[in-house]
């Protein structure tokens, strides 16, 4: 076959094309013009959990055309393989040859087939190049550089509002024990002075300096938190810190004192009978019992318990009526791989503070009407969260009290933490995997 390197780089980029047609019609959402950055930030999370190649949001930005270059970004292979999986195929050779059919790109009306020209060899591992005709060939190419001269004129015209930095956040130590230090590094557009700020995903936030790379965060309480670089209100790159344990950990901290956590050393907690914190344990960790405190337990460990697939039963008993202490809550918690479920169950009269989490989808009681969740458990109560196929159903005392479906997955628990406004206990505790049978290890 004759052909020049011009010639093979348009095949190219008609192919990537339509590989990312494909992609974007896998994920759901077929218009990637419209996507936004938590579009990409999702889809990258999505092919690592499908192909475990690492592709960055930045990466499919270029791919997909959201970040404008003097040429149109061509990736390496290792990446189109990544790509082509993702929407069905074998490999890139697998979507070529997929593409060359449906689109019948490998008729031969005349073989181009001239004396004194040599035949071009495709590198190594890539797809040959379907024969063309001369006449079709030429109408291909002239169309293809019509279109990259038209990409890089409105290239041209937009650099006046496009940053030439690229954003980026990167935990250089995501794993680490209970405390850990981790380390950040944060890149963005350094002309611009946008509204930049760094959520660590513990409750605490930071403003980010444009001529500032470098960011350590403390983190005090088990557990795996998403790290987000912002920009205004819209999420640019995340990352994940997790801090594993080994078995049932217990937290305790104070309202308004964001400086200390306590650690609860509490030999056999949940599995020698061992169900609750006293007031005694607290104060000997430094509580001050008199003021509003909260008291956590975290299992945090990875599971192999699907996170849109299970069941979680628990019995519960929150604090009988003290000081300080108002409206007898309790924050339950399902710790995924990219995001988390969440909710927040207090006393009928309190409400105001419930909240409600199934991945992406989120409720707050300070602006919707969410009574459904106010129940008083200070003598006892059972909590049930249903999940099957990316459909929740949340159960207290044994009532259906909500129903939602989301679309982002969780995929595999890496973790359970259960949150008591002041002293709480647990009874029990069973979770499972609704394919598999397989039973938390926490359990109990």
């Amino acid at each position: 076959m004759v052909t020049d390197k011009g010639q093979e780089q348009t095949w190219s980029y008609y192919y990537l094309e339509r590989c990312c047609q494909r992609v974007a019609e896998t994920y759901g959402r077929e218009e990637w013009s419209e996507w936004t950055n938590g579009d990409y930030i999702l889809l990258s999370r999505i092919l690592f959990r499908k192909t475990r190649v690492q592709i960055s949001p930045n990466t499919l930005k270029r791919i997909f055309g959201k970040i404008k270059t003097d040429a149109r970004y061509y990736p390496q292979k290792a990446t189109r393989d990544a790509l082509a999986a993702y929407a069905g195929f074998g490999d890139w050779d697998q979507l070529v040859e997929a593409v060359a059919e449906e689109e019948s790109l490998s008729e031969v009306e005349e073989p181009l087939i001239e004396e004194g020209l040599h035949q071009n060899v495709p590198e190594q591992n890539e797809s040959p190049v379907p024969k063309r005709s001369v006449k079709r060939t030429l109408l291909w190419t002239g169309m293809s550089l019509l279109i990259l001269l038209v990409l890089w004129a409105g290239w041209k015209i937009s650099q006046g509002s496009t940053p030439k930095g690229t954003p980026s956040l990167i935990c250089k130590n995501p794993l680490g024990e209970n405390p850990h230090s981790a380390i950040f590094t944060v890149q963005t557009p350094h002309e611009r002075a946008d509204d930049y700020s760094l959520d660590f995903g513990d409750g605490k936030r930071t403003s980010v300096n444009p001529n500032t790379t470098v960011y350590n965060h403390y983190y005090e309480v088990p557990g795996r938190y998403q790290a987000v670089l912002i920009q205004g209100n819209e999420p640019l790159d995340s990352t994940t810190v997790y801090l594993p344990t080994q078995g049932w950990a217990a937290t305790a901290y104070m309202m308004y004192d964001t400086s200390r956590v306590y650690p609860i050393d509490v030999p056999a907690l949940f599995t020698g009978g061992k169900r609750t914190i006293n007031t005694q344990e607290l104060s000997q960790a430094g509580i001050d019992t008199n003021r509003t405190f909260f008291v956590e337990f975290t299992n945090a460990q990875q599971t192999g318990i699907s996170g849109d697939n299970f069941e979680l039963q628990t019995h519960l008993i929150t604090t009988p009526d003290r000081t300080g202490i108002r409206c007898s809550q309790v924050d339950v918690r399902i710790m995924g791989e990219s995001s988390n479920h969440m909710f927040v169950v207090t006393k009928p009269g309190c409400v105001y503070w419930s909240k409600l989490n199934f991945s992406e989808k989120g409720w707050s009681g300070r602006q919707e009407d969410l009574s459904f969740l106010g129940a008083d458990f200070r003598r006892g109560g059972t909590l049930r969260l249903l999940v099957k196929n990316q459909q929740a159903r949340l159960y207290i005392n044994d009532r259906q009290v909500f129903e939602s479906t989301y679309t982002h997955p969780l995929q595999q628990i890496y973790g359970i933490s259960i949150r008591f406004s002041g002293v709480g206990t647990v009874s029990s505790l069973n979770l499972k995997d609704l394919n598999t049978g397989k039973m938390f290890r926490g359990s109990f």
